[in-house]
This record gives structure tokens, sequence and C-alpha cells, in this order.
């Protein structure tokens, strides 16, 4: 168990295909001190202003998580969130040339892979955990069948259930799994975004898409199931992705959380939402520094990997398309 912030050890650069907007983005993410938590900076507009990620910096969540302004922006930063908090990273300088990152292949494991190339470094200043006091709950009132909620619980829990009638091919699934950096590398990293074929037009008539492809999501047709050749990696492998979008945009609260996370049909909205209810909530949750006695407590929110090594999966050269 370590209860210190971390960063990488040093600069890792790459690029790839912006899903909406196709352009190719160019990303340079660089270590940063303790206490800075993550920083985008786009490299493409005057004065290269600098964003800061965090849950109060979303201003919208239409297909993805945007942070910034509406003169400055990045959107689909919830699969490079997911994969700091699967490598236990607090605090990162990221340098962007667009307005949105790279898909990759989807998932968070290429950005797990290149992490582990450059490795870890750990800092001197401890981190805050958020542990969960009371029920917090947040509904989507136009449709309360869509809510979330964490609870009180000894271990972290993450609890997530999706329902497309619109496809069988996806249908209902649920899982209910450790919230943990290493569950998250083993569980969820290589889960992929998915689209349904049907929905396309209307996404390309917007603009919206002209980066998506079969290398970079699964593609579910109503009628002709999972498009992709290749198939899916997990049977599960729809909600394992909807969990790792939520794991990357609670992880902008800069702590972890000691409390079982649980979602109907929710979305980015909902991460949200009760990512900002769990800190206006004082009465519901503590935020503390842990001390070396509690440090059984906390092991399991505390505990990362040091490399891929320990990862019971392997990550690299996952098949695409």
């Amino acid at each position: 168990m370590s209860n210190f912030q971390r960063t990488l050890k040093r600069s890792v650069s790459f690029s790839g295909v912006g899903v909406h907007s196709g352009s190719v983005i160019s990303v340079e993410i660089r270590p940063a001190s303790a206490n800075t938590g993550f920083i985008f900076q786009r490299t493409d507009l005057l004065n290269k202003p600098y964003i800061k990620a965090d849950i109060n910096s979303v201003f919208d969540t239409t297909l993805a998580t945007r942070i910034g302004s509406p003169e400055a922006s990045v959107s689909t930063i919830e699969h490079l969130m997911a994969a700091f908090f699967g490598f236990g990273i607090d605090n990162a300088i990221i340098a962007i040339n667009n307005s949105e990152m790279p898909i990759l292949d989807g998932s968070s494991a290429p950005f797990l892979t290149l992490f582990d190339e450059v490795g870890v470094e750990v800092l001197k200043e401890p981190r805050k955990v958020v542990v969960i006091d009371k029920v917090i709950e947040v509904v989507d009132e136009k449709n309360p069948t869509r809510f979330m909620r964490v609870e009180p619980s000894k271990k972290p829990l993450i609890s997530y259930v999706i329902d497309f009638e619109r496809a069988a091919a996806i249908g209902r699934q649920s899982i209910s799994m450790h919230y943990t950096a290493k569950s998250f590398c083993e569980e969820f990293s290589f889960a992929r975004t998915f689209c349904l074929k049907e929905d396309i037009e209307l996404m390309y008539s917007k603009g919206l898409a002209k980066g998506g492809s079969m290398e970079n999501a699964i593609l579910v047709s109503k009628t002709e199931g999972v498009m992709n050749r290749q198939g899916l990696r997990h049977e599960q492998e729809f909600v394992k992705h909807k969990a790792l979008d939520c794991i990357g945009d609670l992880h902008m609260l800069g702590m972890p959380i000691l409390g079982h996370i649980i979602a109907h049909k929710a979305g980015h909205d909902l991460h949200n939402k009760l990512a900002r209810a769990i800190m206006a909530e004082v009465s519901c949750r503590s935020i503390i520094v842990p001390s070396a006695k509690e440090a059984a407590r906390f092991k399991a929110i505390l505990s990362f990997p040091k490399s891929l090594s320990e990862i019971d999966r392997n990550l690299t050269g996952l098949a695409v398309g």
C-alpha cells in the first residue's frame, strides 16, 4: 500500500485519430508535481490555455465528457482518466493539439501500456481519500429509471446495470466488482466503446463520428448483432465499458472512494452529477489522509500496480476490428 501521490517518471507522446473530428491528434503526457491534479493544455490555441480536469470543469456530457468552456475545451477524456486510475496516477500535464483525445482502440488499455513503458514516480505528498458515511443518490429527473448512488462499504465496489432495449445483442447486462486499480486493469480496461449502426447516419449529419471505425469501437446492428469481425473481447464488454467510463469520470474527484458505487442505466451526465453530490453532501462523506495505523482499512484503494507484469491479463496486442 502507498499513501503517497504518484505521477509518471517521464513524458510519453503518442498520436491517434479523434473519433468525432476524424483528425490525427498529437498528445504528450508529462509528469507533474504533487497536488497538481490533471491539467490539459491546448497547444493549438492562442496562448496555449490550460484546462483543469476536475468535476467542476465538466460542462458537456453528450456522448463523452467535455471539460473547459466552449472557447477552450477537451472532450473524450474519460478513457485516459480511467487509465490514470488504473495506475494510481494523481498528477499529470496533458498537452494536446485538438479539442478531443484520440480514441485509440476505444478502451483504456493502450494508455496503460504507455504508462507501463515510462514507469511511475512516487511523490512525497500524501493522498486523500473519500469515505462514504451515508447514502448519496442522484436521479435523472426526466427518467427516474436512470439513477446512481454510493453507499457506505468496507470494501470498494462498483455495480453497473445497462439496458439497451433497442439492440438485442447488447440487451440488459449487469456487473458487480471490486473498485480497485488492479481490478480495473484486469477486468475493465480492455472494454471498448460501442455504437449502434442505426445511429451512425444521424451522427454523421451532426458532424460527429468522422473518425469512428471497427478498429476503435464495437459496431452493433439491431438485426445483425455485433459486426466486428473478431467479435467481443468479453461477453460483458458493453457493461464493462460503461463502468470504465464511470471510473474515469469519478477519478476527476482526485481521490479514491471507499464506498459502493451503484449505477442503473447511467451515463456521463449522472457520473458527474454523483461526483458533484459527493463533494456537496459534506454530512454524508469524510475526506481524510489515512494514517499508517489505518493501512489495513484502506489497503484495497491505496494499492496500485507498479507495472503491467503484476496484472493477470495481457493488455498488449489486443485484436481490433
